[in-house]
Formats: structure tokens, sequence, C-alpha cells
């Protein structure tokens, strides 16, 4: 007997998921400035992206003020790819060690700002404080497309969980991951004590 399964109406997303719900979303394309990398979360290279993405951003917002344009800086995302193994989905501690992933971080920008403009606060941000990050910045139309997504509150440690409940909800409708796990950080690390950190998880699905 063939299963069958009652395939989820996969909506544009409007806010934030709640917490302790589960939605099926349709995320649209998004400009975005991106940067690619390896190693630990935290570590120097993870640090200098960070830097070289939100120095660009800021520069970017400040340019715009002056021509009278108003925007709001976006949220740090993160894609991550596990080096050597099947899925990208951390499940186990053994797959989520620091070491063992590839990364792309992204900002989205605003719809005010022309690839000109960004071109021209990546130079600037430079002049300031040059980085090879600087070198490695993107502009990048992207579009993730179906995701099954949560919000996360606590640490990041704890994710596998909130991960774990997504997959079984994607299984139960027949859907399995079909890209990098992704993380859209609302909370602040500096700021907010671990067990209060909200984070946007997103798996793609298919």
């Amino acid at each position: 007997m063939t299963e069958t399964y009652a395939r989820p109406e996969f909506r544009t997303p409007s806010g934030w998921p709640r917490k302790g719900s589960i939605r099926f979303v349709d995320v649209p394309e998004r400009r975005c400035l991106m940067i690619d990398g390896e190693g630990e979360p935290g570590g120097p290279a993870f640090q200098e992206a960070i830097d070289a993405l939100f120095g660009t951003v800021y520069t970017l917002k400040f340019a715009l003020k002056h021509e009278g344009i108003e925007t709001k800086v976006g949220y740090l995302e993160g894609l991550w790819r596990h080096v050597g193994m099947a899925t990208d989905v951390p499940q186990t501690e053994t797959t989520s060690g620091p070491s063992a992933w590839s990364w792309t971080l992204l900002i989205e920008l605003p719809e005010a700002a022309t690839d000109a403009d960004v071109t021209a606060a990546i130079e600037n941000a430079w002049t300031r404080h040059p980085s090879m990050s600087m070198g490695r910045l993107r502009i990048e139309s992207w579009r993730e497309g179906p995701v099954v997504e949560a919000m996360h509150i606590g640490p990041y440690a704890a994710e596998p969980e909130t991960i774990g409940l997504m997959l079984e909800a994607a299984e139960a409708v027949g859907l399995r991951p079909t890209g990098p796990h992704h993380e859209i950080y609302i909370g602040d690390p500096s700021r907010a004590r671990p067990e209060n950190l909200r984070t946007v998880l997103r798996q793609p699905v298919g």
C-alpha cells in the first residue's frame, strides 16, 4: 500500500513563528549581502566575516540616510553546511561540532539600496577597516523557497531538540530536508541570557 500525505500549504511568511509552533512557509526571493567561510562559530574568521557584513550595512544605512532615505539594518543570518556528511541538519552533538561546518553569513539588503550603493558602501567600509573578508562580500538575489520553521528559545547548543520536532513535522507530511540548515539570530548573545536567546530555525524541504 502506497502512503499518501496531505501536503501543507506553504504561505509567504508574515512575522516570526510563535513560540512552541512549527509552520511551513514559502520564503520569497530576497536580495542579500553574503560571505562564505569555514571554521568555528565565534572564531577569528567567523568574527571577521560578521564585522565585514555589519561594517558594510551600517555604512550603507548612513549613506542612504544622508540622501533622506531611512532604512533598517537586517538581522544576521547563517546557512550551515556539514563537511563530509550526508546531511546538513545538526541533530546530535557529534554532527554539530564546531570544526565540522562551513557557513554562509548574510544580511538582507534594503529595497531602496541599489547594487551601486552597496558596492560603494563596501569600498567605504574597506577604507576605514580593511580586511580580507571585505573582499569576499557579494550581493546575491536568493530564493529559499519552501521551508519548515520554528522559533527556538534557549542556548544554541539546545537547538537539536527544536530541529528534531521540525523534522518530525516535515516527515509526517512526506517532506525531507533539501538544503542547508538556516538560522536567523533575533537575539543578541552579548546582551541576552542563553536561556532567553531567540533564533528562528529554518530547514528547506521538498
